[in-house]
């Protein structure tokens, strides 16, 4: 009988219940399967074939052909163990042990610390650069440059994040982790050496060097969110000791974007303590401290370029999903590597069948990530005009970069929060994803870490950087339409239009989040063999476990499959332990 792709999904109404079908050892394999003694439109076995022989194991004597094809099918849909990692014993002395726990998740998270630096930066520093142009961005007469351009600042910046999310992320899943990292801080290091050195007599002209900076570096930034996110989650599924702590180690990760922002804010009251721009600021002043801020986040670009590229590792688990996954795909050809043409082919068909089975998850992944940057931005907008009221109308640049460090650090306190209570029962990714309040702290305890760490967990490992793109994506056209409409509404207005994505965001969380705390992401990976192989229907594993599936996809009969007593004999069929 031929298995064609996702048929096994297309009548999963029709499987019956597994309560009524019995265990794999309890009943006959034919009524496991699916398949009948009655169904001979398939090829005959080879007679080399492992379990054609005599010596195959004793539960597939005496069954028909048939079935023991589908057996022989079941037997293959193993994905590859994702305990990789061998974790070093941990130092003795408190300090030692502090820093090697510390250093796991800071160097990996630094491309989140780069990209947050700087493109933070650019709502830091568009005052200083009002100062030292002021006729091109600081609106003063006469005007050189069109408004239209100028305002067009944010937006490029968020083309370039979209388009990097988009393209580096489908190339992640492709190239590796590994060469993803490294090419997209590269694209930011290079970026940050252009930002830093835009420069023209011409005001229109340096006006479209430093936007075509800004979206170059945005291509890199938008890059950065899925292989972070991809790499540190599969970094915790490769070790055992790590795994019960995923989303503490990948929340660590993305809580250096939170240091990215504190440190820049941090580095522009510095410059100006050092040059004595305490009260007002200079056209020089203002020159040095925008260019030297951006010099300081290219170096740190650098720096972990240079670590990329001579000491990053590949991600044990996608290098062993990619092993599996080309070894099946060399045995399909004949031992024969497909044309470059033909696997395209493939993954856009695979891509095609998993977004059939997880495009709740993908609508989750997504809408909810456009509801937290858009209530997100809101909050933003807020706080500058909050900052304004409580620090005076005739408040300096200085004493206002005060109150952004403060309300920085405010924020990343709530990463940590996150950080430690993401993986307790109790809480979890979906409770807290509940948390749509409008305020630094609650955006980060809540929905900006969870958005980041679920896009990244839900998703097999073929497709994970990609999907997380795409989510990442979303959400940052969430914040360009939140940026073109709250442009050109009151204050209390923008508060009513947060609060009701904040509402949004809560709603789908509810219907379509599903809660994978404590899930082995290696069933996911396993789950996706079965379905790319058309045998949706015979998969009983804990990815379907109803305990880690949405309301929604409780609703719609994603977990009536659900047999722990099954799923182990096929494990011992497929010799997983």
């Amino acid at each position: 009988m031929t298995v064609k792709p996702f048929d096994g999904l297309q009548s999963q109404g029709d499987a019956g219940d597994p309560a009524e079908l019995g265990g794999l050892g309890s009943q006959p394999l034919s009524v496991v399967s699916g398949f009948s003694a009655e169904d001979k439109d398939h090829d005959d076995l080879e007679g080399d074939s492992p379990l054609a022989k005599e010596d195959h194991p004793p539960e597939l004597k005496g069954l028909e052909r048939e079935e023991t094809e589908v057996v022989r099918v079941l037997s293959t849909l193993r994905s590859p163990s994702h305990d990789r990692i061998k974790l070093p014993p941990k130092p003795h002395n408190p300090l030692k042990a502090f820093l090697w726990w510390y250093l796991s998740w800071a160097v990996p998270g630094m491309g989140m610390f780069s990209e947050a630096y700087m493109i933070f930066a650019i709502g830091n520093i568009k005052p200083f650069l009002s100062i030292d142009y002021p006729h091109c961005i600081g609106e003063v007469e006469p005007v050189t440059c069109k408004p239209n351009t100028v305002d067009s600042i944010e937006y490029v910046e968020i083309c370039g994040v979209i388009f990097g999310m988009l393209s580096l992320g489908f190339l992640g899943d492709i190239i590796g982790r590994k060469w993803g990292s490294r090419l997209t801080m590269t694209i930011m290091f290079i970026g940050g050496v252009l930002l830093t050195s835009a420069s023209s007599t011409n005001d229109s002209a340096f006006l479209a060097f430093f936007l075509f900076a800004l979206a170059f570096y945005g291509v890199g930034v938008g890059g950065e969110y899925p292989m972070a996110s991809s790499s540190a989650a599969e970094r915790a599924e490769g070790s055992k000791e790590m795994r019960k702590k995923r989303g503490e180690t990948v929340v660590l990760t993305f809580s250096q974007q939170g240091w990215g922002n504190f440190a820049n804010t941090l580095v522009i009251i510095i410059l100006l303590a050092m040059q004595g721009a305490t009260g007002l600021v200079s056209q020089h002043q203002a020159e040095v401290t925008w260019r030297v801020q951006f010099a300081v986040g290219t170096f740190i670009c650098l720096v972990v370029m240079i670590y990329r590229w001579f000491y990053l590792e590949e991600s044990e688990v996608w290098k062993a999903e990619k092993a599996d996954m080309d070894h099946k795909r060399e045995d399909e050809e004949g031992g024969a590597k497909g044309l470059i043409n033909e696997d395209y082919k493939r993954r856009f068909r695979e891509y095609w069948i998993i977004v059939r089975f997880y495009w709740p998850r993908l609508f989750i992944t997504c809408i909810g990530w456009v509801a937290n940057d858009f209530a997100f931005y809101g909050n933003k907008l807020s706080q500058s005009k909050f900052i304004s009221v409580i620090s005076g109308p005739d408040a300096t640049q200085y004493t206002k970069m005060q109150w952004t460090l403060l309300n920085s650090g405010v924020a990343l306190v709530g990463y940590y929060f996150a950080a430690f209570t993401i993986d307790r029962s109790w809480w979890g990714r979906r409770r807290m994803q509940f948390l749509y309040f409008f305020s630094s702290f609650w955006n980060q305890f809540g929905p900006n870490c969870t958005t980041w760490l679920v896009a990244g967990e839900v998703y097999p490992t073929d497709v994970r950087a990609f999907f997380h793109g795409i989510s990442a994506a979303f959400g940052k056209a969430g914040a360009a339409i939140a940026a073109a409409i709250f442009e050109n509404v009151s204050t209390r207005d923008t508060y009513y239009a947060s609060a009701a994505a904040g509402i949004v965001g809560f709603v789908i969380t509810v219907i379509f989040l599903p809660d994978t705390t404590g899930l082995d992401l290696g069933e996911i990976d396993r789950m996706n063999r079965y379905m790319v192989e058309g045998q949706y229907d015979k998969y009983y594993g804990e990815a379907i476990n109803p305990k880690y599936l949405s309301l929604y996809e409780r609703w719609r009969g994603y977990g009536r499959h659900y047999d722990r007593e099954r799923d182990e004999e096929q494990k011992r069929l497929q010799g997983i332990e």
